[in-house]
């Protein structure tokens, strides 16, 4: 028993000794929360970085600090040169490119933060419109740290089912599956808010266009399952247009190959929903009404996913990944497997058969 006192309060001690230790090493260390990227203006890289510092005695505890370099790696030999701590990114929740630099290809950035040990794959990546360093180093009233506000905004939008999710292993998963291409959210300071109402779309590492948070909606329909979230859509009933609401969307998609040699696609989507509201008064017990009402909503569905569909072929993007279901029914008929180059031409002559079903969960007179 005497010896079992003994061993817990050596240990005891040395946990104590042990949690001393690394308080005194945070002490010196900066860490990274967000980080930003654009070009400057004699072609190098400008690096912003928001990171806290963990000092008592410090006036901020956020503090932001930018450089230039020809590199990423450059980039944090340059600013830990001008900051009074060791900058390090294991913190690094959010990481925003300038749109201008993302036009111009983004892999080697991306791919860098994939070698650091010491970054997780959880970072969002994200691209804005306009430059990063504007966007990190404004001052917001109501958010003292811009990192976390971005990280958490952000955040919230993925799990609520509002925004197709980027993170780093999802990016360069998609980059380097052949046959589909990745997505970001696109972010935009409007004064002392900042907006995220579209989604970058790239081909291959490079950013080419941009699609409304709207038809964001159905392309993560199209990319993955739906799990929750509601949508306003305006639908036509009786020859009569009007807005209703739809509510606990939820929602799976079949997508097959139906004509290899002229490339045609069958794109398959069933929904259940609740409507929370409707800009007339319609009894959905009565089961005629209720018929109607799915129908018009599932041809509003339909025309808006053609829609989309039609954007992403003019665009020459494949976020859904068409190319690559393309590509797996094409070896399994016997063929060789496709370059990414030949997907992607796939993707330019495709054609597609959408078809949408709706259930109503909700029924009773809603208006």
């Amino acid at each position: 028993m005497k010896r079992l006192r003994l061993l817990v309060h050596y240990l005891l001690v040395v946990v104590l000794l042990n949690g001393c230790g690394e308080q005194h090493v945070l002490e010196k260390l900066g860490l990274a929360v967000a980080v930003g990227y654009d070009l400057s203006k004699d072609g190098r890289l400008l690096g912003t970085t928001v990171f806290y510092q963990i000092d008592p005695e410090a006036r901020e505890l956020v503090t932001v600090i930018s450089g230039t370099a020809h590199t990423s790696k450059g980039l944090t030999v340059a600013q830990n040169r001008e900051s009074s701590k060791k900058i390090v990114g294991g913190q690094i929740r959010v990481v925003v490119y300038h749109d201008e630099l993302a036009r111009k290809g983004i892999l080697s950035l991306v791919e860098n933060l994939t070698r650091d040990a010491s970054i997780g794959s959880n970072v969002y990546l994200t691209v804005a419109k306009g430059r990063a360093y504007d966007i990190l180093t404004h001052r917001y009233p109501e958010n003292s740290n811009i990192g976390i506000y971005l990280y958490q905004a952000i955040r919230q939008n993925v799990e609520g089912e509002n925004m197709i999710s980027s993170k780093l292993h999802e990016f360069m998963k998609d980059y380097y599956a052949v046959g589909r291409d990745p997505v970001m959210p696109y972010i935009e300071r409007v004064k002392n808010e900042l907006h995220i109402n579209q989604i970058g779309l790239f081909r291959d590492q490079k950013l080419v266009a941009e699609i409304t948070s709207r038809e964001g909606f159905f392309l993560k329909i199209l990319r993955e399952r739906y799990n929750k979230g509601e949508l306003e859509i305006n639908i036509s009933l009786d020859k009569k247009r009007l807005f209703t609401v739809i509510e606990h969307i939820s929602s799976k998609k079949q997508m097959k190959v139906l004509d290899l040699e002229k490339p045609r696609f069958s794109v398959k989507v069933n929904m259940t929903a609740q409507i929370q509201e409707m800009a007339e008064k319609i009894d959905l017990s009565k089961p005629e009404q209720l018929k109607k009402v799915q129908k018009a909503i599932e041809l509003a569905v339909k025309k808006e996913t053609e829609h989309l569909l039609e954007k992403l072929r003019k665009h020459d993007v494949d976020p859904v990944g068409f190319g690559e279901i393309y590509n797996i029914a094409n070896q399994k008929s016997g063929k060789k497997k496709l370059s990414r180059d030949e997907c992607r031409e796939i993707m330019k002559r495709a054609k597609f058969d959408v078809d949408v079903e709706i259930k109503i969960l909700r029924t009773g007179v809603i208006g």
